[in-house]
């Protein structure tokens, strides 16, 4: 599957919890930054090479749900490897383990209200260091943030440095931005 077609089945298939998800969070917040785009951008980056894999073998999005796990490896201090993220937005086990241990991860709906609250968390933390951080910038701190660590882009930022540069392959907000606007064209 082309990088438009997984796009497609996640706006597609997803979407409905997504718009779902952002209405809840808007009641809440107002005037929430996340759009519908910019979530699917982010579950295609987290996970849309599983996506891709699973959906060209004609499995149904509930076979799926249930296969969004990610990060395979062995951290340090743990004894063996496992998985550390889950779902399509990729919650980290380390961060939100009471939410993956509850299985809610395999609830699309559940894993992007939990996607948007750690993408609150990034916001907050970042706006009330960098007061100065405002539109594109923000927004690009927070998704790059929601990766690899609030602390960490703050580093970045503290050094002059790119956002992105201790994402995961030096890219992430870059890439979700393009992903973003696959998302917006269709």
């Amino acid at each position: 599957m082309t990088e438009k077609e997984i796009i497609y089945w996640i706006s597609t298939f997803l979407g409905p919890d997504i718009d779902k998800a952002l209405e809840q969070a808007r009641m809440k917040n107002p005037g929430l930054l996340y759009t519908k785009e910019w979530l699917v951008a982010m579950a295609y980056r987290e996970t849309g090479f599983l996506i891709g894999r699973y959906a060209a073998k004609n499995m149904t999005p509930f076979a799926i749900h249930p296969l969004m796990r990610g990060d395979y490896g062995q951290r340090k201090g743990e004894t063996e490897k496992s998985y550390h993220g889950y779902g399509y937005w990729q919650i980290d086990i380390g961060s939100y383990p009471d939410f993956v241990r509850s299985g809610d991860w395999k609830d699309p709906y559940k894993t992007c209200v939990k996607a948007i609250s750690v993408l609150e968390e990034k916001r907050l933390y970042l706006e009330k260091k960098f007061t100065w951080l405002q539109g594109e910038d923000l927004h690009r701190a927070i998704t790059a943030a929601y990766n690899c660590g609030q602390g960490n882009v703050a580093t970045a930022l503290s050094k002059g440095r790119d956002v992105d540069i201790y994402t995961h392959q030096h890219n992430y907000s870059k890439e979700v931005w393009r992903f973003r606007e696959i998302a917006q064209t269709g």
